[in-house]
């Protein structure tokens, strides 16, 4: 046993050794055991029965790749402008990726999903913090009215009452029904917190302060479209004048009854200008979009053509018709909907606020530090840089002042100065906060800023994965430029080999034809009529067909035919129209000439074949160059263990 452990422990240090070292060189750089098996075990060998023999393949495969790389580092292809704006959108796209990932967006998009089952009925009491509103004061009232409701006082009254917003006033706190999406996710999360009948706590946004109830909850109804007839009528109306309108409202319905069609209406009756173009059809309606009321009497109809009676809101009496229900999604598994779902929580405000959650943890992650500055001279510099001033008169916080700083980023007075103009000139909000507080905010947006553009620093996933692209898009730069391009370019050079390998470019036996592509049998079959009539004058009667057919000439080895069936070894013979399953077209062909034996092919006829011969000398050339330039040596000791 003793010796058993010796030997396990004596092998120890030749593993580790042989891990650590290089597998490879070429030149000054070197390429390790791990990354080439990374490598490997990402394009496996098809056939592994000898895996070594696999492996040894690979190894020089992927030498001419490092190589290649190698070369477009030196031609400095990674400082061009395009690879430089391809790999930074990459990493963008990734690191988004990552972050949304980090803030667990599948959680929030099957939150989201799960929420959009039910629709719930919300009334509020709000107390808008106005501006001159002191916030105690605003305080004292939100917490009477929560008083009230407490002792049984009845919502929509206390709503009425000490709401000091007028559109909640009017409505006496009635938000209609609600889903996901509907309402801002803060409010959300506190709606979907009730149960049905309950009332929330004071709640405290940006806005103001709330008290939220859940007055009813419903399976969720989805969308609707619907057409209308709209009767304006004006806010200043006598009584007689309201009872002339809803008059005309009563006989609009009642023709509807009567089957005129709802369309014909329109026009003569409806005075909504947006609808009037699309016989009274609105946009989609989902809930919470528009007036309580109005959704209510949307929603309510149920089958597709069905006219509900006229009903009155501030904007007039309407006449709804039902066009058409889309249903909510009733499956996470639906792909489709579970798009749809994770489409509006990365643009709605739940994911941003998921990320602002992870600010706190990246900052440690990024090595956050705060400068040290006196805080007096820096609210009255934050002032001076709101109003655009001159910060001559400031000792102690100056432009270069380091307010806070991250590993690679230092962020000064001066930064801060560009950032608080920018708020005052953009009217944002962050606008009121203090000094003290909008630094706070200023230092979360900047660290979140940092985490992103530097998450390759962080995220070893994203590193690889970065490498990985900019690596295949400089090969792809460098293949084009010693290889693709130049073989292009070189006709000289294509002539040359085609003229010392002449005999290696041949026709198998086979035919010359002309091929034709109809957009339908029907103009399939005409062809083939006309091409038995009268083929001599093909080329001028084609030109009826129009873009209906489109046609070509080619010779055909018998293994390489355009078509499936068998085609007879006669000229004149004309194949049936085959279906081509992608588009749906039909393509035949008509046999011009016989080639039985083999035959040298022209320049041009083997050209393509030249090309594809001449890129891979020139490939060759150019790997032995490199070679030459960066002296391959295996490290054979390393290669042993490699299996």
């Amino acid at each position: 046993m003793f010796k058993k452990i010796v030997f396990v422990l004596a092998l120890l240090p030749f593993t580790l050794i042989a891990t650590a070292q290089p597998l490879f060189t070429y030149g000054k750089k070197q390429v390790t055991k791990t990354e080439f098996l990374k490598a490997y075990n990402k394009n496996p060998s098809v056939d592994e029965t000898d895996r070594k023999k696999a492996l040894a393949e690979y190894l020089q495969l992927y030498i001419n790749y490092k190589l290649k790389v190698q070369s477009a580092y030196d031609d400095k292809l990674n400082e061009q402008p395009t690879f430089k704006y391809e790999s930074a959108n990459f990493k963008k796209q990734i690191a988004e990726n990552i972050i949304n990932n980090e803030a667990n967006i599948n959680e929030l998009v099957k939150e989201a999903f799960d929420r959009r089952k039910k629709d719930i009925h919300v009334a509020q009491v709000f107390v808008e913090l106005k501006p001159g509103v002191d916030n105690i004061v605003a305080f004292n009232q939100i917490q009477k009215a929560y008083n009230l409701i407490k002792e049984g006082k009845d919502f929509s009254e206390v709503a009425a009452t000490y709401s000091n917003d007028e559109a909640t006033q009017q409505a006496k706190g009635n938000l209609g029904y609600i889903t996901a999406f509907t309402l801002p996710y803060e409010f959300e999360n506190e709606i979907y917190r009730l149960r049905k009948g309950e009332v929330s706590a004071v709640y405290k946004s940006s806005f103001g302060y709330h008290i939220f109830k859940n007055l009813n909850e419903r399976a969720a109804v989805g969308k609707r479209k619907v057409a209308q007839i709209l009767i304006t009528v004006p806010k200043d109306a006598t009584e007689d004048a309201k009872l002339k309108f809803k008059a005309t409202a009563d006989t609009v319905y009642n023709r509807c009854l009567r089957g005129i069609a709802f369309e014909k209406l329109v026009p003569e009756f409806s005075t909504d200008r947006t609808t009037l173009s699309n016989n009274g059809i609105m946009n989609e309606i989902a809930v919470g979009q528009l007036d309580p009321l109005f959704e209510d009497q949307a929603f309510s109809l149920s089958e597709i053509g069905a006219i509900g009676k006229p009903f009155l809101t501030q904007f007039g009496w309407h006449i709804l018709k039902l066009i058409e229900v889309t249903p909510v999604g009733k499956d996470f598994n639906d792909a489709v909907t579970a798009a749809l779902v994770k489409q509006q929580v990365e643009r709605a405000d739940r994911l941003s606020i998921a990320k602002k959650g992870l600010t706190k943890k990246w900052m440690k992650i990024c090595n956050y530090k705060p400068g040290i500055f006196d805080e007096k001279e820096f609210v009255r510099f934050t002032d001076s840089a709101a109003k655009d001033a001159s910060f001559t008169n400031f000792k102690k916080v100056t432009p270069s002042t380091v307010l806070f700083s991250f590993t690679k980023q230092t962020i000064t007075a001066a930064d801060w100065a560009k950032f608080v103009k920018a708020i005052k000139q953009s009217g944002s909000p962050l606008a009121s906060r203090t000094a003290t507080d909008l630094l706070k905010e200023y230092e979360q947006i900047v660290c979140a800023e940092y985490y992103r553009e530097h998450l390759e620093d962080y995220n070893v996933s994203l590193k690889e994965q970065s490498k990985e692209f900019d690596e295949a898009n400089l090969l792809f730069g460098a293949m084009d430029k010693n290889v693709w391009a130049k073989a292009g370019e070189d006709t000289t050079g294509l002539q040359k080999y085609y003229a010392a390998h002449t005999s290696k470019y041949t026709w198998a036996p086979g035919i010359s034809a002309l091929v034709f592509t109809t957009t339908n049998e029907a103009t399939a079959n005409d062809v083939i009529d006309s091409l038995k009539n009268n083929f001599s004058s093909w080329r001028l009667w084609i030109a009826n067909f129009s873009n209906n057919v489109i046609h070509d000439s080619s010779r055909f080895e018998n293994n390489q035919l355009p078509i499936n069936q068998p085609v007879e070894n006669k000229v004149g013979f004309i194949s049936k129209p085959e279906k081509n399953i992608n588009d749906g077209s039909y393509t035949f062909l008509y046999v011009t000439a016989l080639h039985n034996s083999i035959a040298t092919r022209n320049f041009e006829d083997a050209k393509g074949l030249v090309t594809n011969d001449y890129q891979q000398v020139l490939e060759q050339q150019w790997i032995d160059t490199l070679k030459k330039k960066y002296p391959i040596k295996i490290n054979d000791a390393v290669w042993k263990t490699v299996k």
